[in-house]
């Protein structure tokens, strides 16, 4: 644009100055400047400029380019005047009014309530908000309806004003930010000026891990018929080598239960995998079974107590990417785009972008595969990706100089011999001790109580653990369990990598093979049942208090109406013989009678009151006896 100006007025000027002296005579000057006004159009004045500049710059051609930058004031509020300012109107009958300081207020609050925010009006909808906010004047009908009036034109700031005050104001990101919102913003619009594997030394120095749920449905294994839904498929990347280190296919989570499943299968033995599947493969074709310095993970199944563990024992680092951030997995993350399109979407069952349509074919029914089909074609893909050559992987200079090619597996034998040091071996049992989630259980003198059951150990039997809680009082041990079956608890060998087996007792077998979710649920049926008839309960305990409390009442109304005549001490003193006269009564009517009694016999019991005192015929010639040698005994103290 510079340049194109400068050549125009160029143009414009060069007859004149090349024209010397004559240039220099006022009168001359005057006459060839209004022939060059004749010929190009333009003013004398800007023609005079035009000269001005070409002889204060130093009389080359480039003096005539302009200096835009410094014209205006772009930026910088203009100051208020008294009329209107700007290109005056074409249309219309007003004359319009400025932007001032009240307008620019009211624009910044019509922004922050209509425009930037979730719901995405557009900048029209905003400043049509705005009117009815902002520039109208309520009015009562004739009719006593209540409307709103729009104040003059001339009080009305117009949509190109607002539009260019708002262009002015804001900036691109701020708008997005508003109306996307921060995580949308820095995965699809920000600035992209890093790389997935940045600071990555080499093979083991961070593992990428994500799930996702198959595009795909299947059937069971066992019944061909029935349809099981969509399979969990997890992948454990290795991020310098784009290496696929582990997997996990199948109906666990997402949730920490399948990312564990995936971690233990990154760090095993990988030709012992295979052969499960019926797949043969060399140590060299998949030489994965350690576990990294770091790993990267969303914040879900990653972010908990279930993960401290892993850290502390096995000094391993979990990194987890912010929220809506899958752009800081991309390597995992476009692993299973290609695994989508490029083999899920051929498999039968694969799910369509869209539901069928009413009464057409429902693409569920195509399901043919079962979880341990799927699972081997899921190995044969990671098989292929490992030795895959990938076109956007960017070698070192290393790498270029030893000719190394862009393939996972020869990435991995590279930097496992040149850049050594990250990867590390850990023996199975450790490592799935390490992976399982950990709670606290308490030692009582029942057993050893975790999530409401109990367990017993060999150790803890042998060292009388159960004894001293019931003496000493309960304490408290850490133990690693597995939700999916909780037969056993483990609790660590203080200082040793062995751990104590715990298990359950004959009574508590109805929890045996259970889950941890099942066993809260029955437990849960168990308090419901309690609380169902707790009301009941209550109810039936107020009824005996009453009970109670009305046969008191009877008994106390039948003491005071009886007559006491014997002192406290006598009534003290005649227990023993009040107490065997009971006796021999209650034997008379406990006594087992297998037909009815006679009428002598009632009377017979009537006369027992009566023969309390005859002891002799009460008591057996031994306790009579006894009874006189104590007797003595007593007088003659």
């Amino acid at each position: 644009h510079d340049k194109a100006f400068r050549d125009e007025a160029w143009n414009t000027v060069e007859p004149l100055v090349t024209n010397e002296p004559a240039i220099y005579d006022r009168k001359q000057r005057s006459e060839m400047v209004k022939e060059a006004a004749n010929r190009t159009g333009h003013a004398k004045t800007t023609i005079y400029n035009y000269l001005r500049w070409y002889w204060q710059r130093g009389k080359v051609k480039n003096a005539l380019l302009p200096n835009f930058k410094h014209r205006g004031g772009k930026g910088v509020p203009k100051k208020a005047v008294s009329g209107k300012i700007g290109r005056p109107r074409t249309y219309g009958q007003s004359a319009g009014r400025n932007v001032d300081e009240d307008t620019a207020r009211i624009f910044e609050n019509a922004v922050k309530r209509f425009y930037h925010t979730r719901q995405e009006h557009t900048l029209t909808a905003a400043y049509n908000l705005m009117l009815k906010e902002y520039y109208t004047d309520a009015e009562t009908s004739p009719d006593g309806e209540m409307r709103l009036i729009l104040k003059p034109q001339d009080e009305i700031p117009t949509l190109r004003q607002f539009r260019y005050w708002y262009q002015k104001t804001y900036d691109e990101s701020v708008k997005l930010r508003a109306r996307k919102g921060d995580g949308a913003f820095e995965l699809n619009h920000r600035a992209i000026l890093g790389k997935s594997d940045a600071n990555v030394f080499g093979p083991g120095s961070q593992y990428q891990i994500d799930a996702t749920v198959g595009d795909i449905y299947l059937v069971s294994r066992f019944n061909r018929a029935n349809i099981i839904g969509r399979p969990v498929i997890y992948f454990v990347m290795d991020t310098f080598s784009r290496m696929v280190t582990g997997m996990y296919v199948g109906l666990e989570g997402p949730s920490w239960a399948g990312a564990m499943m995936a971690l233990c299968n990154a760090a095993s033995d990988k030709v012992a995998y295979c052969a499960e599947y019926g797949i043969e493969i060399a140590e060299s074709q998949w030489p994965c079974r350690h576990i990294p310095d770091v790993i990267l993970a969303d914040r879900g199944e990653m972010e908990g107590k279930s993960v401290e563990t892993l850290i502390n024992a096995l000094n391993i680092r979990v990194d987890n990417a912010p929220p809506y951030r899958a752009d800081m997995k991309g390597i995992i993350e476009q692993h299973f785009r290609t695994i989508n399109t490029e083999t899920t979407v051929f498999l039968p069952g694969y799910v369509k972008p869209d539901e069928p349509e009413r009464g057409g074919h429902d693409y569920r029914l195509d399901a043919k595969l079962d979880l341990f089909q799927f699972t081997k074609i899921m190995i044969q893909c990671a098989l292929s990706h490992n030795d895959k050559y990938m076109d956007g992987y960017e070698r070192t200079e290393d790498m270029i100089s030893e000719e190394v090619p862009p393939i996972p597996l020869r990435l991995w034998e590279w930097g496992v011999t040149r850049r050594p040091g990250c990867l590390r071996s850990v023996a199975e049992k450790t490592l799935k001790l390490c992976l399982m989630p950990t709670g606290t259980a308490l030692v009582t003198g029942k057993g050893i109580q975790f999530q409401g059951v109990t367990y017993l150990s060999e150790r803890a039997i042998r060292e009388r653990w159960f004894e001293n809680a019931r003496a000493k009082g309960s304490f408290r041990v850490h133990v690693s369990y597995d939700p999916r079956n909780m037969d056993s608890v483990y609790i660590w060998q203080s200082g040793e990598e062995e751990f104590e087996t715990c298990f359950l007792p004959d009574w508590e077998e109805k929890y045996r093979g259970k889950s941890l979710d099942e066993i809260r649920f029955l437990q849960a049926e168990e308090k419901f049942l309690k609380g169902k008839h707790l009301s009941a309960q209550m109810q039936r305990r107020v009824d005996l208090n009453a009970e109670i409390d009305k046969i008191v009442r009877e008994a106390e109304e039948m003491s005071a109406q009886t007559a006491v005549s014997e002192s406290k001490s006598a009534r003290v003193e005649n227990i023993r013989n009040n107490r065997l006269a009971e006796k021999k009564m209650n034997r008379r009517t406990e006594a087992f009678a297998l037909e009815e009694p006679d009428a002598d016999t009632d009377g017979a019991l009537e006369s027992v009151a009566l023969e309390e005192n005859e002891e002799q015929e009460t008591l057996s010639p031994m306790l009579a006896l006894i009874k006189k040698k104590l007797e003595e005994r007593l007088n003659e103290t």
